[in-house]
């Protein structure tokens, strides 16, 4: 007997099995998908009128091409801005911040993540004084403008004076913490000795106390100490004329120490909003500045947090294929399915490939249990059966056979499968032979099947 090709009835059962497996596989990985990138995003800056504010506006245009509002929000500064990030219910999901302001506690760092580092923004110290001043341990006992409460100025500034001998035991120092336009108003009119700023060097604030007579900048002659201790510093050299070429501001080198600019984020935040906000931060900040030559920002370097490594990847190799070739929406919508898809494809390979044995099994399985009904007859055969009996017998073979005769054996069984029919066959002379010789001997031991 050739086999027969599936019928239109088994081949929709095995459909159906199929169907079934695959709907629960993908329910449970559904379960591990992540959710669509959220419409809108919260970016915690700085004051309105500072550079934080501005970049983030940047970042506000690049989002709405890819069809999603990040929501610019005005705050005190660095400080202020990890708190928000720190606080469930702020609504603040990434912030820029400045180097050397991370919250020291543990348990508030371990839920934030680093995205890139954006650009250098250097501590500027600006002094009223006829004497030309190099180190910050010169400040000590006068009146400094040190920035405003919960600003990385503010952070930053009594970190270094502290370490400078300015701050602390006899020195007799008054910190004010004023900073940005109160800080410059203050210098000028003399309520304050010496003002700390950390902003870039084409900040309007700088160019005007640049120009502003009896007000000097200080070179910090102690730069690459201050970068060795503090290494979310880095020294950078402000060369003469620079900032105004035709009055040569400034008239010689400026040694200074800058810490970087830093975008963070809260690590639940979704995966796409993270891949724009990198995205966005390299279209802002790739061309350079006067402090940096095109190319070295952003990077993952000058953070104090741990580097989110989809950022890093970025970063280092760009936009992923999806991201290059498609727009925002459908690579996002893509990332998420490939998520699906892949345990998907895991489990189905070898349930694809355990699809022909388990067939095989069911074939074997079937070829027992008429056995199994074949021996029963048998053994009534053997028991001397009367001849209503065998009659009931021989309809159960004809049933039997034909059951037989409806199935498709591969050809891996078909020796099992003839050696079924023959067995039949041999069981119905037997019957048949009782019918005609009502008292035959019985045949011990007809009916053998391992």
């Amino acid at each position: 007997m050739n086999p027969r090709a599936p019928s239109r009835g088994e081949m929709m059962r095995a459909a159906a099995v199929v169907a079934v497996v695959l709907a629960a596989l993908v329910a449970v990985a559904w379960q591990f998908v992540e959710p669509a990138p959220p419409r809108t995003v919260v970016i915690a800056t700085g004051s309105a009128s500072g550079a934080y504010h501005s970049v983030a506006r940047q970042y506000a245009e690049h989002f709405a091409t890819a069809g999603l509002e990040l929501i610019v929000r005005e705050t005190a500064g660095s400080i202020d801005n990890y708190a928000l990030l720190g606080t469930p219910g702020s609504g603040v999901d990434v912030a820029i911040v400045q180097g050397g302001t991370a919250p020291a506690e543990k348990e508030r760092r371990k839920e934030l993540v680093a995205l890139a580092s954006l650009y250098l923004e250097p501590l500027w110290v600006f002094y009223r004084d006829e004497v030309q001043l190099d180190r910050l341990g010169q400040l000590a006992g006068k009146r400094i403008a040190v920035g405003g409460q919960g600003s990385g100025v503010r952070a930053l500034s009594l970190e270094l004076l502290a370490a400078g001998g300015v701050v602390g035991g006899q020195s007799g120092t008054t910190l004010v913490d004023v900073g940005g336009d109160k800080a410059v108003a203050a210098l000028r009119e003399g309520s304050v000795d010496a003002a700390l700023f950390v902003m870039g060097p084409t900040a309007p604030l700088i160019s005007e106390l640049m120009h502003t007579p009896g007000v000097r900048l200080m070179s910090f002659e102690q730069a690459h100490a201050y970068a060795r201790r503090f290494r979310y510093l880095s020294p950078v050299t402000l060369h003469r004329g620079s900032l105004d070429l035709v009055r040569d501001l400034p008239e010689r080198e400026v040694q200074l120490v800058a810490p970087a600019a830093v975008l963070v984020a809260r690590k639940d935040v979704h995966p796409a909003v993270v891949a724009l906000l990198t995205e966005a931060a390299v279209r802002t900040h790739r061309g350079g500045d006067l402090l940096s030559e095109p190319g070295r920002f952003p990077n993952d370097t000058l953070t104090e947090l741990p580097v989110n490594e989809q950022a890093r990847y970025y970063l280092t190799h760009g936009p992923d294929f999806l991201r290059r070739m498609l727009p925002f929406w459908l690579a996002a919508l893509i990332h998420r399915f490939v998520v699906l898809l892949i345990p998907l494809f895991v489990v189905l390979v070898p349930l694809l490939r355990l699809t022909p044995p388990v067939y095989r099994w069911s074939i074997r399985s079937r070829i027992y249990r008429w056995y199994a009904r074949l021996r029963v007859i048998d053994e009534r055969l053997r028991g001397a059966p009367d001849a209503e009996q065998v009659r009931k017998d021989l309809l159960q073979l004809e049933q039997l056979e034909h059951e037989i005769g409806g199935l498709k054996v591969p050809l891996s069984y078909m020796d099992e499968f003839y050696s079924l029919r023959l067995h039949v066959g041999y069981i119905r002379g037997r019957l048949e032979e009782r019918l005609t010789v009502p008292d035959a001997p019985r045949t011990e031991g007809a009916l053998k099947h391992g």
